[in-house]
């Protein structure tokens, strides 16, 4: 059966880049054949433009919001549900449309992944109106989660510095695995969440974010005590198998943590070589030699 002359979506939309008429470019494809999202997302994304480029930005607490990548309101104009949800007219529906970006769309749509990525330099930027006496930034992306979320705007009112510093702690600590949206903080935020604590803790050392990442998830609280080396030693199992997948994490942070269990098995290992000459003597691992 002969097919029919079509003009896929990518074709136009290559025409149109490139200023030709797409009716220039006539490609022959089966009629039934499925259409990609990719290529939806970047179809819809040249025939809104103009609509998205007059769309008045909503004003906030923190000033204008960022703009929308182009696939992402390509992504709300041809999904019911995303229009249906967010309006785009008021602060919180934009902030919602980010957030949902963030958070679930690129997990829902591949292409959405590098373009929220592409948007780092934006949700990580310093919001201008929050800089002053605060111990790191506040970037745009703890602001897009603060204006979708009465019960935070409440609890944190950010009327004044202290208040604002309340509310960074807790983006920090739960903020940032409700967003999924470690890796589009700013370098100041990677800095912290890469250190560990001071005070003695059981073996092996963990990085802040991993602690952090471990209160905020009662199912993984209540799974790995971290009381233990075997359950310290199991949460990290978890974190890399798992958490790195289901909660995107700053290369820098992953890293800082590998090298510190590198840092941390060598000096484990040259303590129990000592400690074989003194029997009963605890190695760095909280066990004894030979156990």
């Amino acid at each position: 059966m002969p097919t029919t002359p079509t003009q896929s979506l990518s074709a136009v939309a290559q025409a149109v880049r490139e200023n030709r008429d797409p009716a220039e470019d006539v490609e022959y494809a089966p009629p039934d054949s499925s259409v990609p999202m990719a290529v939806r997302l970047d179809f819809a994304a040249l025939l809104t433009q103009a609509d998205r480029e007059a769309l008045p930005i909503p004003d906030s607490r923190f000033g204008p919001l960022p703009a929308l990548p182009a696939l992402v309101y390509a992504a709300w104009r041809i999904r019911m549900d995303l229009y249906a949800s967010f309006d785009l007219r008021t602060t919180e529906g934009y902030a919602g449309l980010w957030v949902w970006a963030i958070r679930d769309g690129r997990r829902e749509i591949d292409a959405l992944g590098s373009a929220v990525a592409d948007a780092r330099p934006l949700v990580a930027g310093t919001v201008e109106r929050m800089v002053d006496g605060l111990p790191v930034s506040f970037p745009w992306c703890a602001a897009l989660l603060w204006c979708t979320r009465p019960d935070l705007q409440e609890a944190y009112p950010l009327s004044d510095t202290q208040n604002a510093a309340g509310y960074l702690g807790w983006f920090l600590r739960n903020g940032l695995f409700d967003l999924h949206c470690c890796d589009l903080v700013p370098d100041d935020h990677v800095n912290l969440l890469s250190t560990i604590r001071q005070e003695p803790a059981p073996p092996p050392p963990l990085t802040l974010y991993l602690e952090f990442m471990h209160a905020a998830r009662p199912d993984i609280a209540s799974a790995f005590d971290l009381g233990t080396f075997e359950s310290r030693r199991a949460f990290l199992k978890w974190f890399y198998d798992h958490g790195i997948s289901e909660f995107p994490t700053h290369p820098e942070i992953t890293a800082r943590q590998t090298q510190i269990l590198m840092d941390w098995g060598k000096a484990a290992k040259a303590e129990r070589n000592n400690a074989t000459a003194e029997p009963g003597t605890q190695s760095a691992t909280g066990t004894t030699p030979g156990d």
